[in-house]
């Protein structure tokens, strides 16, 4: 019996510039990165074909890392996130029904970020945005800005009051500097200042649903200062706030726990191409049997156009 293929929205997919040199990226991409620096460039041809023969309906398009988040200077990052924004846009014009985007920001500044933000969104009709863990800084590019402190409120409240999703995705650090991320933006409160946000984050969770009971369990009697300013427990807060994709990590049992862990609502289909084959994923997806139809379209592509306030489109 022939495996039936769902129709799926898939979003946390890299492109990039033509004249942008990806070889930085070669060590994490499949086949040796024999193809990735004309994978990620192409849009239109190989990966539409892809997408066609494993039921991918739509895909959303971000800017392959580490992208502004690798540009230590404020107005190369700038310049960049807007270039890339630009013709992320043009080419999605191309062919509006299968692809979308999400916006590359500069992180330097808090209002130079909110207002890109706000450019890529109303004008550009992008989805929402996609940065690349910390913002580094310095002559020697070894610093870094965070977004968990008070002076990043202006850009959690562009965020909160257009009620787009912000995704976190990874660069040198992976799993570590994300979940790491997440939890300094968790314990500073931006949560509670900013309830309806929400933010996703790829790789089955980058760890954090496997560590909820010991994170909680741990902060429930810590004394020291400062304390933590989060009022509710991670646990909580990632069921409300926080949804995960399948990108990268096509492993059931994981899955299976972070459904358990999460709620199916917050749970999202990805694939993480062209650093995954685009046919791994969904065939992995579509062989799942633990999981009723109407679950696996949930997570196929229900829960990403409630997210991402997308139109039904024919299945």
């Amino acid at each position: 019996m022939a495996t039936k293929k769902i129709a799926k929205i898939a979003l946390e997919e890299a492109f990039n510039l033509p004249d942008i040199d990806n070889s930085n990226n070669n060590f994490t991409a499949p086949n040796g990165a024999k193809d990735l620096g004309a994978q990620l460039v192409d849009i239109h041809e190989q990966r539409l074909k892809g997408m066609d023969e494993n039921g991918v309906s739509y895909m959303i398009l971000s800017l392959t890392a580490p992208g502004p988040q690798g540009e230590t200077n404020p107005e190369a990052a700038q310049a960049l996130a807007e270039r890339a924004n630009n013709y992320l846009a043009g080419e999605i014009g191309k062919n509006p029904a299968r692809f979308g985007g999400f916006a590359a920001l500069s992180m330097h500044d808090p209002k130079s970020a909110a207002l890109e933000a706000r450019r890529a969104i109303k004008e550009l009709g992008f989805h929402g945005l996609l940065v690349n863990d910390f913002q580094s800084t310095g002559a020697d590019g070894e610093g870094a800005i965070f977004y968990d402190q008070p002076e990043w409120d202006i850009f959690w409240e562009e965020l909160f009051l257009d009620g787009r999703p912000w995704l976190r995705g990874a660069t040198y650090f992976f799993s570590v500097g994300v979940s790491l991320h997440i939890l300094g933006i968790y314990v500073n409160g931006i949560f509670d200042r900013f309830p309806k946000l929400q933010i996703v984050i790829g790789h089955m969770g980058e760890n954090l649903p496997y560590q909820l009971w010991r994170f909680d369990h741990r902060m429930s009697y810590y004394v020291h200062e400062p304390l933590p300013k989060a009022k509710r427990s991670l646990r909580e807060t990632m069921k409300t706030n926080i949804s995960i994709t399948t990108s990268g990590h096509y492993g059931t049992p994981s899955l299976l726990f972070a459904i358990q862990e999460l709620g199916i609502d917050r749970v999202l289909f990805s694939i993480d191409y062209p650093y995954e084959t685009i046919d791994e994923g969904p065939k992995w997806f579509d062989s799942i049997t633990e999981l009723t139809e109407d679950q696996k379209k949930q997570i196929a592509f229900g829960n990403a156009e409630k997210l991402l306030k997308l139109s039904p489109f024919p299945k």
